[in-house]
Order: structure tokens, then sequence, then C-alpha cells
């Protein structure tokens, strides 16, 4: 193995959504990329994985993530066509149920916070507009908040769009290629080493989601991030149609989507149980019989199929549930694009801005998302937060 495998302007670390998308978007500006990725694309265990697909840019987020989602929203109509490639997206809204008056008085004060926010399409709906967008609901649902601009797509298959498409712009990616260490020299990262060999790079972007917190300890950098294992179950086939949006609630965690062949998938932040090594995660029995039971008490239809299949995929969590975007004062030549909830929605967004911001661009729409702010956290917060046990699930579309 040679000292120096490679020389690249830009080394991109993770070739998840994030990842790729991020490679997609400096390649097509003519730059030479290459992307490290420890297994193949989208392939057990990582988030790209095991995403539950929801394209639901604003729900839930926070103000800091604003700029992303509206941004994501106008891309995904046409990524697809984009990227050439069938991602399996649909436009069918996003529908989020209330089960009683008080958490419908909620949603009312949750739509108009939306609309502060510049989601104006973001309504309201009664009890009988609720069960004529989505027939068949549990009895309980008296009413909902629905965003027609929200979908679903296949995580699988957009994260190896996004790959192909950086392909196609002449990045190069080594799969099956373990990135070991971060390199610096004084206040600079200049490469990363890797299975393949040392690396060298005008600039280093870390997309490596899970595995992210280890390769930036490498160099002294600690993130505040801890690693979560999100559960996602199949259901045999229904008719096709029997329901278009994506639908959760205000008080339960779920994410329930009908997928292109008629089966249901499930999601919304179950928990399983990273492995000791952090290169695998196991299923919870508690949460599997949750999850399902969950969908059927809110959409009875789902009681009348069978579970076929079930699987979890590794996601980092950041200490005030925000990513970290950007670049951090005093340590040149690193950008860090990890730590984000809803990575799947926004990846098209987070791909432009970071390729924008290692081109030296202005890229106002990250700055509240900095990873500079880590400097301001607590230091017993934060080793409170990384203590914590898994225990709660996470409420996530």
């Amino acid at each position: 193995m040679s000292q120096t495998a490679a020389t690249v302007e830009v080394l991109v670390i993770g070739g998840g959504v994030i990842g790729s998308s991020i490679a997609y978007h400096i390649a097509r500006q003519g730059r030479k990329v290459l992307v490290v990725e420890r297994q193949e694309v989208a392939v057990e265990p990582v988030a790209s994985w095991a995403s539950a697909g929801g394209v639901t840019p604003g729900w839930g987020q926070h103000p800091a993530e604003t700029a992303l989602a509206s941004a994501s929203i106008e891309r995904w109509h046409t990524l697809a066509e984009e990227l050439e490639a069938d991602l399996h997206y649909r436009q069918g809204g996003h529908l989020l149920l209330a089960e009683n008056d008080a958490e419908a008085e909620h949603l009312q004060t949750f739509v108009q916070s939306q609309h502060e926010l510049g989601f104006a399409d973001v309504s309201f709906v009664d009890r009988k507009a609720v069960f004529s967008l989505v027939p068949g609901l549990g009895e309980q649902v008296v009413a909902g908040s629905f965003s027609p601009a929200s979908g679903q797509a296949n995580p699988v298959r957009t994260t190896r769009a996004f790959a192909n498409a950086a392909k196609q712009h002449g990045a190069f990616y080594w799969t099956r290629t373990e990135c070991l260490a971060l390199q610096r020299v004084a206040d600079r990262i200049v490469g990363a080493q890797t299975e393949r060999g040392n690396v060298q790079a005008e600039h280093i972007v870390l997309a490596a989601g899970a595995w992210s917190r280890e390769l930036a300890s490498s160099v002294g950098l600690h993130l505040p991030l801890r690693i979560r294992a999100l559960q996602v179950l199949l259901s045999s086939p229904a008719p096709a149609g029997v329901l278009q949006p994506v639908v959760s609630a205000v008080s339960r965690t779920l994410s329930l989507k009908q997928l292109p062949d008629g089966a249901f998938l499930l999601g919304g932040g179950w928990l399983g149980d990273p492995t000791p090594d952090r290169r695998s995660c196991t299923l919870r029995e508690a949460s599997q019989a949750g999850n399902w039971a969950t969908a059927c008490e809110l959409f009875p239809p789902v009681s009348q199929q069978r579970l076929v299949h079930a699987r979890c995929g590794l996601q980092a969590q950041s200490l005030d549930d925000l990513p970290f975007i950007g670049s951090l004062s005093g340590l040149e030549g690193l950008t860090l694009a990890l730590g984000s909830w809803y990575g799947f929605a926004v990846a098209p967004a987070i791909g432009r801005f970071v390729a924008d911001h290692v081109a030296g661009l202005p890229t106002p729409q990250l700055d509240q998302l900095t990873p500079n702010r880590i400097a301001q956290f607590d230091p017993a917060h934060v080793a409170a937060f990384l203590a914590e046990p898994a225990t709660s699930n996470v409420l996530d579309s």
C-alpha cells in the first residue's frame, strides 16, 4: 500500500444520501472529488438504507432548518428527472393527526407556526376532511394538519441515484474502504488515512453519519453525537392506493406510508440497539410490537396485513437535535455535514449548500447550523447526553 494513494481537491467521507448528494453537487461544479465509503452505497446498517423515506420538509423541524426544507421542497419535484433515475417519489402529502380536542388545538397552533416559517400551504383540516383524505382511519381521530407539498421516496434508490450521478460527473468512489483517521497538520485537516492508503485533499467533508464521532476525535475534535438505532417495518402488500399521504400523529411514535407495491412502511422513531462495536444493530421485539400496534390503531387496514420484514439502521443524533453543517473556526480544510434527523428529506439542499460552502461561496442558509455552536454547549450537559441510555423512542417522520 502506497503512502499516498490519492490526491484530490475534495474528499467526502461517507457515501450515504448526504455524502453522495454533496459529492454530486461538487462534481457538477467540475471539481475532482473522491468519496470513501466503508460499505457499498446504501446497505445495512446505514441510515440511508433503513430510512422510512419521508419527504416531509417543515414538519417537526427547527426554524434553523427552514432554509434547507424550503430549498428541498423545490428540488424533489424534479429530482428524478435531474438524476435520471426512478426514485419512487410520490407527492401524496403529509397528514398529522389529532386524537382529542387538546391535540386539535395544538395542531391549530402548529399550522400557524408553519405559516410563519413560510409553509403557507399547510392547513388545519377537520374530522370530515381528514376522513376524506384517508378513509379508514381510526374512529378516535378528530382533526389533522395537511401539508400537500410533502411526500415520500425510496431512500436506497435515491442514495444510489445521487452516487451514480456523481460518478457521471467525474466523482470517484472507494467502496468497501474504511476511513481510519483524519490527518491534521497544525490547524488544518489535510487528508485521511484509509484502508487503501492515505488521501491528501484541499478540503475534507465529514459526512459519515453514525461513524463521524470517532473520526473527528482522531484529530482532537469532540462531537456531541450519540448513535441511535431506528427501526423500520414492512407489511405484506395491501391493495394499491389505500393510503396516499404520509400519516403520523401528534402524540404517537409513527410514520406510516404505502409503497408502490401496496406494502405499508412503518417507522417513526422506534428504537433498536446498536451492537457493541457500532457496526450493526439488533431489533427489539417490544419496538416491533409497539410500532405495529400503533399503526393498526391509527389506520386499521394495516391490521389486515402481516409483518414481513423488519430492519434498523444507525443514525447520529446531536445534542440539540440540529445537524452540524459547515466549518469550524480555527480548523481549516474541514466541513461537517452530519447529525440531521431529517437528512433524507433535506439531502438535495444540504448537497447544494455544502458544495457552495466548500467552493467559498456565501451560504447564509447554514449560518444557524454552524458547528461553532459546539463551543457553547455545557460540558456537563454533553456528558449526560452521551451517557443517556436509549430508552425513549424518537418522534420522527
